[in-house]
C-alpha cells in the first residue's frame, strides 16, 4: 500500500524547514561592502560556505573559487557541454586528434594555447600538464575523480604546447578531465603526499594559475578575496572585473537578508525563499536545474554498519520507510523532482526505467519482522541485543539537509527505527566523511556532464565512502566508461542504474534546483547545472553601474 503524509505531517514539514532557515543571524564576515570610492569594479559574492583547499584536484567542496584563478585544458557551458579553455579544441576522431594504434592503444592529442603565463610570468607547457597527471593519478593524490586518470599510461609533450596521451583503450569521460592545470615549477619538487598537503599552495601564498584572477587574500571565516590578472591570455580585454570577494555565509537566512540589503551581487538561496527575492527591483532569480542529486546513504564500511546495513531487505525497508514525493512537493514546495537514478532526466543516459522504490511503511515493517528485526519493550526493533539504532551525520549551515534528516529521522521511528544526530561545521563534516567513520548521512552529488558514476559506486571508487561494492555492478560501470561511443555506452548505463536500484545502496531523494540570485548590474552571466558551476565565464563577467 502506497501511503500518503497526513495534513499534520506536511505542516510538521513546513515548520521544520522555516525554522532551520530562520535560525542564524551571524553576518559571516565583516569586509566592507560599500559602493568603492576608487572606482574599482569588485563583484561580491555571498558564498555558501568557507572552502578548505585551493587545490582544485584534492578539495572536497566546489571548486567556483579555485577556477577563478585556475584553469583546465577543459571546461563546461551553459548548456552543460564541454568546450576547451586552455586547450584549442578537444580530440575527436574526426579531427585527426585521437588516433587508434595497432596494439589497442589511443593515442589523443591537445594542442595548448599559446602565450599563457602563469600568474608569476612563467610560460604554461605540455610539462605542466603531464606533471597534473602523474599526480593526479597517483594513489595518495587524494583526488576526487582519479580513477577516471588510471587508462592513461603515459604522457610525452613533443614541443612546448602539445600533449599526447597514450591510453589502454577507450574511455567515453576523456573530454571532461583536465578541469585544473597545476604549476609543475611551484609543486614539482613535493612527493604526492607533499602536494596534498602543502600549505602555501592549499592556502594562498603560492596559489598561482592562468585564469582571470589572482589569488590576493584569504581572511579565515570570513572571506576570500581575488584580484584582477592584468596579464591574462585572452587579451587586455579580459577580465572585465577587478576585484570579487568571496564572503562565507553558511547561514541561508542570513545569506538570503544580506541579498535583500543589497550587500552582495550573487548569492544561491534555498528554492523555498524564492518568493522572498522574486520582486526585488536589482536581482533576478536564475533556477539552475543543477545536474545534482540529493541523497541518503547508509555506510557499509564498518563493522557496526555492516552489522546494521548489509543485509539489502533491511536497506529496501528503510528506504520505502521515507517519503520522497512529500519531502520533493511539500518540504521543497515543488521546487525539484523526486530520483530514482543518480543520472538526471535531462541526460541522454537516463534510463527512465529504473525500477522505482515504493514508499510503504506497511512493507517496511513486515520486511525488518522478517530480516530477523523484532521490536522491543521501547519501541526500537532490536538483533541480539543490539538496537536498531544510527547516527546521521549533519553538515552545520545546510538548512535543507537539516530538514530532511529531521524528516527521515521522524519517519524512521515510525516503523521503529532510532535515528541520533551529530552536527559538524563544513570542513570536519568532509574530514570525517572522507574517513568513513560515520553511520548514515543526507548530502548531495554535484556531477559533471558526463554520465561516469564509477568513482561514486564502484568498490574502488575514489568518492565511494560507504562501502558500496558488487562485483556484477563493478563490470558494467566498468564496460560503460570504456565505450567511447553513445550507441555502445547507453545500454550498459541503463543497466548499471538498474543494478544500483536493485542494490539499494544509496536512496536518491530528489534532483537539485538551485536558485541563484544575480545583480542587475551583472552582465554575461549564463548558469551552469554542472559541478563546474555557474563562475565557469567569469572572465566575461562584468559590473554596469
Amino acid at each position: 500500500m502506497r501511503c500518503r503524509l497526513s495534513n499534520h505531517w506536511i505542516s510538521i514539514l513546513q515548520l521544520i524547514l522555516a525554522a532551520m532557515l530562520g535560525a542564524g543571524c551571524s553576518t559571516g564576515t565583516t569586509i566592507d561592502t560599500a559602493p568603492n570610492a576608487t572606482g574599482k569594479r569588485i563583484l561580491r559574492v555571498a558564498y555558501n560556505r568557507e572552502i578548505d583547499v585551493l587545490n582544485a584536484y584534492t578539495s572536497q567542496n566546489l571548486v567556483d573559487i579555485e577556477f577563478s584563478m585556475v584553469e583546465g585544458l577543459i571546461t563546461t557551458d551553459e548548456n552543460n557541454t564541454y568546450i576547451p579553455v586552455l586547450a584549442k579544441q578537444i580530440p575527436t576522431e574526426d579531427n585527426g586528434l585521437i588516433v587508434r594504434q595497432p596494439d589497442g592503444t589511443i593515442e589523443m592529442t591537445w594542442q595548448l594555447q599559446e602565450n599563457v603565463r602563469w600568474h608569476d610570468g612563467r610560460p604554461l607547457t605540455g610539462n605542466d600538464v603531464c606533471f597534473t597527471w602523474r599526480f593526479v593519478s597517483s594513489e595518495d593524490s587524494e583526488t576526487y575523480n582519479r580513477e577516471k586518470y588510471m587508462g592513461i599510461l603515459d604522457c610525452r609533450t613533443p614541443d612546448p604546447n602539445t600533449v599526447i596521451f597514450r591510453w589502454d583503450g577507450e574511455y567515453g569521460f576523456y573530454s571532461g578531465i583536465f578541469e585544473a592545470i597545476l604549476p609543475e615549477h611551484i609543486l614539482g619538487h613535493l612527493d604526492t603526499a607533499g602536494i596534498v598537503t602543502y600549505e602555501p599552495y592549499n592556502r594562498g601564498s603560492q596559489t598561482i594559475g592562468t585564469g582571470p584572477f589572482k589569488f590576493a587574500e584569504w581572511k579565515s571565516g570570513e572571506y576570500i578575496r581575488v584580484v584582477r590578472n592584468e596579464d591574462y591570455w585572452r587579451g587586455p580585454d579580459f577580465p572585465k572585473i577587478d576585484e570579487i570577494v568571496w564572503s562565507f555565509i553558511p547561514d541561508s537566512n542570513t545569506r538570503l537578508n544580506a541579498l535583500k540589503a543589497g550587500r552582495y551581487d550573487y548569492g544561491q538561496i534555498e528554492p523555498t525563499q524564492v518568493a522572498e527575492v522574486s520582486a526585488l527591483a536589482d536581482y533576478k532569480v536564475h533556477l539552475i536545474d543543477r545536474n545534482a542529486l540529493l541523497h541518503f546513504d547508509l555506510n557499509l564500511k564498518t563493522p557496526r554498519g555492516q552489522r546494521l546495513f548489509g543485509d539489502p531487505g533491511v536497506r529496501k525497508a528503510l528506504f520505502q520507510a521515507i517519503d520522497r514525493e512529500a519531502i520533493a512537493n511539500q518540504l521543497m514546495q515543488g521546487t525539484v523532482r523526486v530520483a530514482h537514478t543518480p543520472i538526471n532526466p535531462s541526460s541522454p543516459f537516463h534510463n527512465p526505467q529504473t525500477p522505482q522504490l515504493p514508499h510503504d511503511p506497511g512493507a517496511s515493517q513486515t520486511m525488518l519482522d522478517r530480516a530477523g528485526w523484532p521490536r522491543g519493550a521501547d519501541g526500537i526493533r532490536h538483533r541480539d541485543g543490539e538496537p536498531l539504532s544510527f547516527t546521521l551525520l549533519n553538515r552545520a549551515g545546510r538548512a535543507d539537509h537539516i530538514a530532511i534528516a529531521q524528516v527521515i529521522q521522524a519517519q524512521l521511528k515510525t516503523i521503529g527505527v532510532e535515528v541520533k544526530f551529530e552536527t559538524l561545521e563544513s570542513a570536519a563534516w568532509t574530514q570525517r566523511w572522507r574517513s568513513s567513520q560515520w553511520e548514515a548521512i543526507v548530502s548531495t552529488w554535484f556531477l559533471p556532464a558526463d554520465p561516469s558514476i564509477t568513482g561514486l559506486y564502484a568498490c574502488q571508487g575514489a568518492n565511494n565512502m560507504a562501502g558500496v561494492c558488487d562485483p556484477e555492478f563493478d563490470q558494467l560501470l566498468e564496460a560503460s566508461d570504456r565505450a567511447l561511443a553513445f550507441e555502445a555506452r547507453k545500454p550498459l548505463l541503463d543497466q548499471a542504474q538498474v543494478r544500483l536500484a536493485e542494490l539499494a545502496f544509496s536512496l536518491p531523494i530528489y534532483y537539485n534546483v538551485t536558485p541563484e540570485v544575480v545583480h542587475r548590474r551583472i552582465r554575461n552571466f549564463k548558469g551552469s547545472g554542472t559541478n563546474f558551476g555557474s563562475f565557469w565565464n567569469l572572465y566575461e563577467w562584468r559590473l554596469e553601474d
